[in-house]
């Protein structure tokens, strides 16, 4: 199983069914899966991290920004180069926002009753189609790999 989960909140979660059944395939023909997982998962937690910081940007900022007076700290605790770990055959990284660091990464995805969300952030993190493309784009991290191996 592979996840990108974001620290100390669960708020992101991929389905990786279908890259287990691919996995166990490549698995079988005597592929080293670890290495190809990791790269899935470190590109993207890369595309996680560059689509946050792009997201905080004006346009897309509850009043455009205007009232953002923390945008330094919420940037600073965008999870920048997540490190893969492994928890016996599950591999995962911290993605979003480090929430034991000042910023308001949680309330610009979700809103507050006074405050709309910032609409990248919440299609991001609360929405399926964005999630459905980082997903995609594992799977063909690996299933490329796995093409490859089968045309030696």
């Amino acid at each position: 199983m592979i996840l990108a989960k974001a620290k100390e909140r669960k708020t992101l979660r991929l389905d990786t069914s279908g890259m287990e059944e691919l996995i166990r395939k490549m698995d079988k023909i005597g592929m080293d899966v670890k290495p190809l997982v990791e790269k899935a998962l470190t590109e993207a937690g890369a595309k996680i991290s560059n689509d946050t910081l792009a997201a905080l940007s004006d346009q897309f900022l509850p009043a455009q920004g205007i009232y953002h007076g923390s945008r330094r700290e919420t940037e600073e605790s965008v999870i920048m180069y997540p490190q893969v770990t492994w928890e016996g055959s599950v591999a995962w990284i911290p993605v979003g926002f480090d929430f034991s660091k000042p910023g308001a990464g949680g309330y610009l995805i979700s809103g507050t009753p006074k405050m709309q969300p910032d609409k990248e952030l919440n299609k991001m993190y609360k929405g399926k189609r964005y999630m459905k493309g980082i997903q995609d784009d594992m799977y063909k991290v690996l299933e490329d790999a796995y093409a490859d191996e089968l045309l030696k």
